[in-house]
C-alpha cells in the first residue's frame, strides 16, 4: 500500500462509522485518479474532520437546543423534577463557594496584599499556636529587618465617645507609625501617623474609620484637624480611611501605640505583628531572617528570655501570609462544607441521570425512526447533549437564585462571626463557578443515555413489545450503578453528620464549671484620663455594685476583667514560693482572672476550700488570691495550699498568699480540659504599683429573664457614670451558646446535606424499582396467572430494591471510613470511626431503603393476571 493510500485510511478512524467504508472507496478512487499523489491527500484530513464535525455548526446546535427544549416544555413533570433537583446541587455549591471564594480564595483587598505577612512566634512546647511580640522585640526586629519593606504592631483596643448624649463604645486599633506604610492603605484625607507620634509624651492624635466619620460626623472634612473628646482626652483627628479599610476587624479608629524606645517593656508579649515582604524576597527567607533575630534577641535579653525558657516552650518564629492569620480557624470547616455539598451535586447528578435514562429507553422508538430517516449517531449525540446541558443550564440560574437567598441565610444562621463576611456575595468568580458546574453537570449526566445509545438493529425497538432487549438490561444495569453511586455517597453525609452530632451532645453534656442560667453580663470599661488612679476606680466598683445590687429582682452582683468563655488571654508561668523549680526550668503556664466580691457565688462556683476575696483583698500592700483545683493540684498534690504563696517566676517579691481554692472552670473553650488558673483582686500589680482593672465584665444573678434586666442595668450604669456605655448585654448563657457555635453550625450544615441526600438517594432506589415493576408486569402477571403467591412477589422485587441497597451501604462505609477522617479535628468526644455512629447510620439508611422499595412491591403483588396479560 503507498503512502497516500495509508494516510486515508489513518484519517479514516475521524469519519463516522457509518460512513467510513463508502469514503475510504471514494478516496482511493481520487488518489487512482490522480496518480496517487500524496500532495493531494492531505485534503482527506479536512474533509473527515467536516464529516465528523457535521452539524456541530452553530445553526446546527441553535436548532438541536431548540428541538431540546421545546422537548423538555412537552415534559413539564419531568423537566421540574429534574430541573429542581439539579437546582438544589448545583445552588448548594454555589452557596458554600461564594464563602469559599471570599474568605480563602479572594485575596486581601488591600494593595499587593500577596505581600502582607503575619510576623510573629508559636511556641509548641508550651501548647501556645500565636505568641506576639513584646515592646522590646519589636524594636530589635525592626532595626533588623532586610527581607521587609516596613513592619509594624498593634493590638485592639476601645474608646468611649459620646454623641447626641448618647455614649458609644468604639473599637479602636493601636498601631505604631508605619502601619499605613506596611498596608500600602493611606487617609484620604488627611495624613497618616507622623514619626514620633507613637512615642510617650507625643500629642494625641487619631485617624477615623469611613463609617465612622460617616455616621457621627456627617462626612464633615472639617473634622481632620479639629479635636474630638473621647474616653475624657482631647484627641486631635489628622485623617479619614477609605471605605472598606477596617483592618485589623470591624476598626472604627485608629491610634498611635506609644513604645517608649528608651524603656521598652520586655517581657510582656501582647503585640501582632505585620509586615510587608520587600521586592524579590520570599516567606522563607523572612522567616530564616526572623528566626536569626530572634535568637539575637535571646542573647542579648538573657534575663528576660534565657536560651533554656526558649528551648523548653519551643519558641520559633511563625512567618505566614496574613489572610491565614485570620482564616485559619475555619479553613478546615469550610473545606469540609465544599466537600460536603459537592457530594450533592453528584447524588443530584445520579438522580438526574436515571430519569434521563429512563427517558432515553422510553424513546428507543423515536430514535429508531429518526435513525432509519437518515440520523447518525453524532445526530442523536448532540440532541442527547443538547437536553442535558440545556436542563442543567436552567437548573444553574434557578440554583443561582437559590445560592443568593441561602449565602444571607447561612451568614444569619453561622452563629460566629466569619471572616470577611462583607465581602461575601455573588460576584463573577461565583457566576464563572456556577456556569462550570452547570456545564459539568450537563456533561455528566447526559453521558448516560449518550454512551447507551448504540442500537444497530433498528427493527426490534420499532416493534411495540420490543422492552426485554440487551440494551434495557444494560441500561437497567446502568441504572442499578448510579443508584448505588447515590446511596454510597448519602451514606457517607449522613456519617459525617451522624458524627457531628454526636460530636455536639458531647460537648452540650460538658460542664463549664459555672451556672449560666438566669444571668445577665455587658462589659463597662473605664478610661484612664477620668479614672487616673487606683482610688477612683476602686469608688466606681464599689458604686456599680451597690446600684446594680438595689435593682428589684438582682440577687447578686459580680465584677471581673474577664467572664468564663470569652475571648481572652493573658496567662504567665508561675511557681510556689515554697518549692521552686530549679533553675533554667519553665514553670507551667497559668491563666489570670481579676475579680470582685461575690463572684464565685454569682456564677455558681464551688469553693472547695478556704474563702472567696472580698474588699478587703484589694487594699493597699494586700496580696491575695484564689486559685483553681488543677492548679493546686499541680503545685500541692494530696494537699492544702491554704496559706502558702504562689509568684511569677523570675520575680521573687511578686509572691500572693492562697486564700481559697475554687472548682475548675472552662475559661478559654469547652472542648479542652480547664488550664491552671489564679484568681486576684479587682486591684492587683506589684506592691509598689498596684493596677486595676479597667475593663470590666459586671454578672448579674437575676430571677428570671436576663434580658428584661437590661433596661434597669443600663440606667443604674447611667447614675455612676453617664459618659460610660454598656457594652453587649447579654445572658450568659449565650456565652456558652458561642463556646460551641463553630460545631453546632457544621452540624447544621452537615445534616441538611445529609438530608438532601437521603432524599435524593431515596427517591433514586424508588424510581428504579417502580420502573422495574412497570416493566416486569407481564412477567409478574404470567406468575401469578401460574398461582405465584403475592408475598413470593413482594419478597422479590423488596429483594431487588435491597440488594442494590446492601451494595450501596457496603461502598458507603468504605468511603466513610476514609473521608470522615477530614472531621478528625472538628470532632470531640467521639472517634472519626466510630462504629455506633457507622452502624446506626447505615441501619436507619436501611430501613428508609426498604421503605421506598416496599411501596412499588406492594403494587407489583397486587397487579390482575388478567388485565397483565391483556395489556401485553
Amino acid at each position: 500500500m503507498d503512502l497516500a493510500r495509508l494516510w486515508v485510511r489513518i484519517v479514516s478512524v475521524l469519519v463516522p462509522g457509518d460512513r467510513k467504508g463508502e469514503w475510504i472507496e471514494e478516496w482511493d478512487g481520487e488518489l487512482a485518479s490522480r496518480g496517487g499523489s500524496m500532495r493531494y491527500a492531505w485534503g482527506s484530513l479536512g474533509d473527515a474532520w467536516y464529516l465528523r464535525t457535521e452539524g456541530w455548526t452553530m445553526d446546527g446546535m441553535i436548532r438541536d437546543v431548540r428541538l431540546a427544549v421545546k422537548g423538555l416544555i412537552r415534559r413539564p413533570f419531568f423537566t421540574a423534577l429534574a430541573g429542581v433537583t439539579l437546582a438544589i446541587g448545583i445552588g448548594a455549591n454555589t452557596a458554600i463557594f461564594s464563602v469559599v471564594d471570599a474568605v480563602l480564595l479572594n485575596a486581601l483587598p488591600y494593595p499587593e496584599s500577596e505581600r502582607l505577612l503575619s510576623m510573629n512566634h508559636t511556641a509548641p512546647g508550651m501548647g501556645v499556636p500565636l505568641v506576639p511580640h513584646s515592646e522590646g522585640t519589636y524594636l530589635f526586629y525592626s532595626e533588623g529587618f532586610h527581607t521587609l519593606e516596613s513592619f509594624s504592631v498593634f493590638t485592639d483596643d476601645a474608646v468611649n465617645l459620646v454623641t447626641d448624649g448618647e455614649p458609644h463604645r468604639l473599637r479602636a486599633a493601636r498601631v505604631t507609625q508605619p502601619f499605613f506604610d506596611v498596608m500600602a492603605t493611606q487617609p484620604m484625607l488627611g495624613r497618616g501617623f507622623a514619626e514620633g507620634e507613637d512615642r510617650p509624651g507625643a500629642e494625641p492624635v487619631a485617624i477615623l474609620g469611613y463609617g465612622l466619620w460617616q455616621q457621627s460626623f456627617g462626612r464633615d472634612a472639617s473634622v481632620v484637624g479639629a479635636t474630638v473628646e473621647m474616653d475624657g482626652v482631647q484627641w486631635r483627628v489628622v485623617g479619614v480611611m477609605p471605605a472598606g479599610f477596617q483592618f485589623p476587624q470591624e476598626t472604627d479608629l485608629w491610634t498611635p501605640l506609644e513604645i517608649d524606645d528608651v524603656d521598652p517593656e520586655l517581657g510582656s508579649f501582647g503585640l501582632l505583628g505585620v509586615g510587608r515582604l520587600a521586592e524579590g524576597s520570599s516567606v522563607a527567607a523572612a522567616q530564616a531572617e526572623m528566626t536569626n533575630l530572634l535568637h539575637q534577641f535571646a542573647e542579648a535579653n538573657p534575663e528576660e528570655l534565657p536560651q533554656s525558657v526558649l528551648d523548653q516552650a519551643g519558641l520559633v518564629a511563625d512567618v505566614k501570609p496574613l489572610k491565614n492569620l485570620y482564616v485559619q480557624d475555619v479553613v478546615q470547616a469550610l473545606w469540609v462544607l465544599m466537600g460536603t455539598v459537592g457530594f450533592v451535586l453528584l447524588i443530584a447528578c445520579a438522580n438526574v441521570a436515571n430519569l434521563f435514562l429512563v427517558r432515553a429507553e422510553a424513546r428507543q422508538r423515536e430514535q429508531a425512526v429518526r435513525t432509519a430517516l437518515g440520523a447518525s449517531r453524532a445526530d442523536m449525540v448532540r440532541l442527547y447533549l443538547a437536553e442535558s446541558l440545556a436542563l442543567a443550564l436552567g437548573g444553574g440560574l434557578l440554583g443561582l437564585v437559590l445560592a443568593s437567598v441561602g449565602v444571607q441565610g447561612l451568614l444569619r444562621l453561622a452563629p460566629v462571626a466569619v471572616p470577611r463576611a462583607a465581602e461575601i456575595g455573588i460576584d463573577g468568580s461565583v457566576l464563572v463557578f456556577t456556569a462550570i458546574a452547570s456545564v459539568a453537570s450537563g456533561l455528566l449526566f447526559g453521558l448516560f443515555p449518550v454512551l447507551g445509545y448504540g442500537r444497530r438493529d433498528l427493527s426490534g425497538a420499532l416493534k411495540e413489545g420490543g422492552r426485554a432487549s440487551t440494551v434495557g438490561r444494560e441500561k437497567h444495569r446502568t441504572r442499578s450503578a448510579l443508584v448505588v453511586a447515590q446511596v454510597g455517597l448519602a451514606l457517607v453525609l449522613m456519617i459525617g453528620s451522624g458524627l457531628m452530632a454526636r460530636s455536639f451532645a458531647a460537648l452540650s453534656a460538658v460542664d463549664p464549671g459555672f451556672e449560666s442560667e438566669d444571668r445577665l453580663v455587658f462589659r463597662v470599661s473605664l478610661p484612664s484620663a477620668e479614672y487616673p488612679d487606683v482610688e477612683s476606680a476602686t469608688l466606681f466598683y464599689r458604686a456599680v455594685e451597690e446600684r446594680m445590687a438595689a435593682i428589684p429582682g438582682v440577687t447578686s452582683v459580680a465584677l471581673t476583667n474577664a467572664a468564663p468563655l470569652v475571648d481572652t488571654k493573658s496567662a504567665g508561668p508561675m511557681e510556689p514560693e515554697d518549692r521552686p523549680l530549679p533553675e533554667g526550668q519553665l514553670a507551667p503556664l497559668v491563666d489570670r482572672r481579676q475579680v470582685g466580691p461575690g463572684y464565685f457565688a454569682t456564677l455558681g462556683i464551688p469553693m472547695i476550700e478556704g474563702r472567696e476575696l472580698t474588699l478587703e483583698d484589694s487594699g493597699e500592700g494586700t496580696r491575695t488570691a484564689v486559685i483553681s483545683r488543677t492548679l493546686a493540684e499541680l503545685h500541692w498534690p494530696g494537699e492544702s495550699p491554704l496559706g502558702r504563696r504562689i509568684r511569677s517566676q523570675g520575680s521573687p517579691d511578686s509572691g500572693w498568699e492562697i486564700v481559697g481554692v475554687a472548682d475548675d472552670v472552662h475559661f478559654e473553650t469547652l472542648i479542652d480540659e480547664p488550664a491552671p488558673l489564679i484568681y486576684l483582686p479587682l486591684v492587683a500589680g506589684s506592691a509598689e504599683e498596684p493596677g486595676a482593672a479597667r475593663s470590666l465584665d459586671v454578672v448579674l444573678h437575676v430571677g428570671s429573664d436576663p434580658r428584661g434586666f437590661v433596661p434597669a442595668a443600663r440606667a443604674a450604669l447611667r447614675e455612676v457614670d453617664p459618659r460610660l456605655p454598656m457594652v453587649e448585654p447579654r445572658p450568659v448563657t449565650s456565652l456558652v451558646h458561642d463556646a460551641m457555635a463553630s460545631t453546632s453550625f457544621t452540624v447544621v450544615l452537615l445534616g441538611i446535606a445529609a438530608g438532601i441526600a437521603l432524599l435524593l438517594g431515596t427517591v433514586g432506589i424508588y424510581g428504579v424499582i417502580s420502573y422495574v415493576v412497570s416493566r416486569r408486569t407481564s412477567e409478574i402477571g404470567v406468575r401469578m396467572a401460574l398461582g405465584a403467591p403475592a408475598r413470593l412477589v413482594l419478597r422479590d422485587v423488596v429483594g431487588q430494591g435491597m440488594t442494590l441497597t446492601g451494595v450501596g451501604v457496603a461502598v458507603g462505609l468504605l468511603g466513610a471510613w476514609g473521608v470522615s477522617r477530614a472531621l478528625g479535628s472538628l470532632l470531640y468526644g467521639v472517634s472519626a470511626t466510630d462504629p455506633l455512629t457507622y452502624v446506626a447510620t447505615a441501619a436507619g439508611l436501611s430501613l428508609v431503603a426498604l421503605l421506598a422499595s416496599w411501596l412499588p412491591a406492594r403494587r407489583a403483588a397486587r397487579v390482575d393476571p388478567v388485565e397483565a396479560l391483556r395489556t401485553e
